[in-house]
């Protein structure tokens, strides 16, 4: 007897033509095979990406960026990073296209398996494509690699299918035996070492050490008071919504005290997103901070010093006010300037170049300027301030992560080690 509607495999069938065997089929083995040492490069990648803070040789761009990808949030399903999961599914596709070499079967029978074990990798592999394209925005090559082949192997093995797909579905005694044998012997093994080898990589490895030091207000070594690092999520809450990106439940939290004609602002502010990226947005969430060096809105500073700090960073929470996004946008804009010369940025940064900036963000232009004229927003500017001079801010930007000063290195390697060694203390 014969489960899952097969029957055996007789040497003429009823109807007496010659019932076409099975054959190895070659295509769908070297797109397994190539398959498999793609994504068993994905899960060297993987390890990489989680071991270290250095750029993965795949990262091009903020685009074309296999850190986001494969060491973000999606990167690992139960724990498991993805190429180990690729792997199984390769090792599934080489299976069924060396099995004819051991059992005896219909071409029709062993067809079928081929075409609905493809049909399942072409579909996790369109779904992992959009999730990269469209919630990760960024392109993971060698991640896309392994979308393709599945999709070519779906396609040439649906061609051989519709070929046979009327034939009899047979096969000879113990096939089913040796097929579900011959697939777990080859995808298991890659998901226990999925499993295994992130754990046996961290236990061998050296113990990332902390890149941020403890620099609290007083001597007794504690972290800096919790009202000082508090969150406000909302223009209801205290003096004022912090504008922030990133998950309110992280387990990191980044403060940045910024200045909008800061260069180094600008640079650190960016090298900050592209380890949140690496570590995951779901662990860090990083907050903006506003520390304008300029007497015209900061008691703390002596001089006029950046002439346009004090109006750009109560522009920019006008422009938050009316829309989220618009905080952000205008945020870029605003550090655009940094590489005007003085007559450049005089123009850009006058009322008129402001108000322009308000209309192609598409805000209320009228609600905008009665913002910046009333000075709505200047007295959560001069709480960052506050806060800024008792954490002991001497230049700008200030980072602080869960309550202590960064003092690391200031770029993405630094600030990926900083998140993860944060993530290992809580």
């Amino acid at each position: 007897m014969y489960s899952f509607g097969f029957k055996k495999l007789d040497s003429a069938p009823s109807g007496g033509s010659e019932q076409v065997s099975a054959k190895l089929n070659a295509v769908s083995l070297v797109l397994g095979l190539i398959g498999f040492g793609t994504s068993l490069y994905a899960l060297i990648l993987h390890i990489q990406a989680k071991k270290s803070a250095t750029a993965l040789g795949c990262d091009v761009n903020d685009l074309i960026n296999c850190s986001k990808v494969i060491g973000g949030e999606y990167g690992e399903f139960v724990s498991i990073p993805l190429g180990a999961f690729g792997m199984a599914y390769f090792g599934l596709v080489i299976a069924l296209s060396i099995l004819p070499a051991f059992v005896v079967s219909s071409a029709a029978w062993i067809a079928r398996w081929q075409m609905l074990v493809a049909a399942v990798g072409a579909l996790v592999s369109i779904l992992l494509a959009y999730i990269s394209y469209f919630k990760i925005q960024a392109v993971c090559l060698v991640c896309s690699g392994v979308h393709i082949i599945s999709v070519i192997n779906f396609a040439w093995t649906l061609v051989g299918f519709m070929k046979v797909r009327r034939e009899p579905q047979t096969v000879a005694e113990g096939g089913f035996v040796k097929l579900l044998a011959a697939s777990l012997a080859l995808s298991v093994p890659p998901l226990l070492a999925g499993a295994l080898l992130p754990l046996i990589s961290s236990t061998l490895g050296a113990k990332t050490e902390s890149a941020y030091e403890e620099l609290p207000p007083s001597a007794v070594g504690t972290p800096f008071p919790q009202e000082w690092v508090q969150v406000a999520s909302s223009n209801y809450v205290g003096k004022g919504e912090d504008y922030r990106k990133g998950n309110d439940q992280a387990k990191v939290v980044v403060h940045m005290f910024s200045d909008l004609e800061c260069p180094h602002c600008k640079i650190s502010g960016d090298d900050i997103a592209s380890a949140q990226s690496a570590v995951g947005a779901d662990q860090v969430l990083f907050v903006y901070r506003n520390y304008p060096l300029s007497s015209k809105c900061n008691a703390n500073i002596a001089s006029e010093g950046h002439a346009y700090a004090c109006e750009l960073a109560t522009a920019l929470r006008c422009a938050g006010s009316q829309r989220k996004d618009a905080f952000w946008e205008f945020k870029d804009w605003a550090f655009s300037g940094i590489d005007m010369n003085p007559e450049e940025r005089q123009q850009k940064f006058s009322s008129i170049g402001i108000r322009a900036q308000a209309e192609q963000l598409k805000l209320d232009v009228a609600r905008f300027e009665s913002c910046l004229r009333d000075k709505i927003e200047l007295p959560k500017i001069q709480d960052d301030i506050e806060i800024g001079k008792k954490m002991g801010l001497t230049g700008t930007p200030l980072i602080v992560i869960n309550g202590r000063v960064y003092t690391g290195e200031r770029n993405p390697q630094g600030f990926t080690r900083a998140f993860r060694a944060a993530l290992e203390t809580k």
